[in-house]
């Protein structure tokens, strides 16, 4: 990190450190209440419009499957692959249904606990709301997300005790260096409180929420509290703050991972030099995108599952028969097995057989492993939906 890259204001948070002779690291100030930008209000205005429209949508979706199960496990996939995972969603789903890794990439361990922190984090969000947004939990966070993860080499959970850099094989050559860990916990405790408390004069509550979750997520990566996962920690908890607001799940990570460059350098220039408007104007563009994206994608999710329920009533089943439920089940659930059908639609194995083979015939499912009781069968519709990439934005 070159001095020079750096605002003079900035330069006058640069502190040496000890670990790393002639080396600088940047303690952020403290986390900003609101901003005072101009030329951003019709991007904010838009996201929360489209904030707006998603939270309609959703309210009158016939299967809220359609933006949970289905779009976290994309989110996962997404956020993942911007740290340069390479399990895509299918992979995501195979080991779900099978329990195994065998013949995936090992990244996809990392996706499902993406996938099962981000799950735990919306049910205590959804229970105690913003309060619930404590170093301690952002910790546990952490936690969850590291777990069992190969090459993670310090305790999942623990705020560093180490310097990290940003970019560069050395300190001396990284793009950004973060505070020293013994600033580590201060800072964190001060976007917390920020993001808990209203102070007298302006309130952050008051801000434009969009506004706030570019301020906070910002702050977050600046203080890079952990040795690693912080990228990740920090879109769960944009995500989080959404739904502490009372909006369904919105998820960004495909937004940006198609706009990766300007991404990191919208945020780079918050880091080195304090400016902000950029960079609120690629979350809030951000947000948008991603509400018009749920809000298609659900819809055409609801039409293929609306065509699978038609084609299943032309067979002229027995009215208790498994098939007409298991459309249902394959929106949020596009990889299975006969035995996952069976414990999900509480049917015996040889019940949750015939429904797969019956829409496999009408062509609603592939099976691709030919294992007598081990079958993978895949929808393969639904993960072409998820899998399809968030086109690009012009900046």
């Amino acid at each position: 990190m070159r001095r020079q890259d750096l605002s003079p204001e900035r330069q006058q948070l640069l502190v040496p450190l000890t670990s790393h002779p002639g080396a600088y690291g940047l303690v952020p100030p403290p986390t900003p209440l609101h901003l005072s930008l101009s030329g951003l209000r019709g991007e904010i205005t838009r996201a929360h419009e489209a904030l707006g429209r998603l939270q309609a949508a959703t309210a009158s979706l016939p299967n809220r499957n359609l933006v949970t199960r289905t779009f976290d496990r994309r989110e996962a996939v997404r956020s993942s692959q911007i740290e340069g995972t390479g399990s895509d969603v299918n992979d995501l789903y195979t080991y779900e249904a099978t329990g195994s890794d065998a013949g995936l990439s090992q990244d996809v361990v990392v996706t499902l606990n993406y996938v099962k922190t981000l799950d735990f984090g919306l049910q205590e969000v959804t229970r105690q709301g913003a309060a619930v947004l404590t170093t301690s939990f952002i910790q546990e966070l952490h936690v969850r997300l590291m777990d069992d993860v190969q090459g993670y080499t310090d305790v999942p959970g623990r705020l560093r005790n180490r310097q990290n850099w940003i970019a560069g094989l050395r300190i001396y050559d990284a793009k950004f260096v973060p505070p020293p860990p013994d600033r580590v916990p201060g800072c964190l405790e001060d976007l917390v409180y920020a993001l808990q408390n209203p102070t007298q004069e302006e309130s952050f509550f008051e801000t434009p929420l969009v506004m706030r979750m570019a301020i906070a997520h910002a702050q977050f990566e600046t203080i890079h509290p952990f040795m690693d996962g912080n990228g990740r920690v920090g879109r769960i908890l944009l995500t989080l703050m959404l739904a502490a607001e009372g909006y369904p799940p919105v998820y960004l990570a495909g937004f940006l991972k198609a706009n990766q460059e300007d991404y990191y350098e919208t945020l780079g220039q918050v880091q080195l030099r304090g400016e902000w408007t950029e960079w609120v104007r690629f979350l809030a563009t951000g947000v948008e995108v991603a509400c018009r994206e749920s809000i298609e994608t659900a819809t055409e999710l609801t039409a293929i599952l609306e065509k699978w329920k038609t084609a299943v009533t032309g067979l002229n089943l027995r009215a208790d028969a498994a098939a007409y439920r298991l459309p249902e089940l394959l929106i949020g659930t596009p990889v299975v097995t006969v035995n996952q059908v069976a414990k999900g639609l509480g049917v015996a194995f040889p019940a949750a057989n015939r429904a797969l083979i019956q829409l496999q015939d009408l062509g609603i499912l592939d099976s691709v492993k030919e294992q007598k009781r081990n079958r993978l069968f895949v929808a393969r519709k639904v993960i072409d939906v998820l899998d399809r990439p968030t086109i690009p934005e012009m900046f």
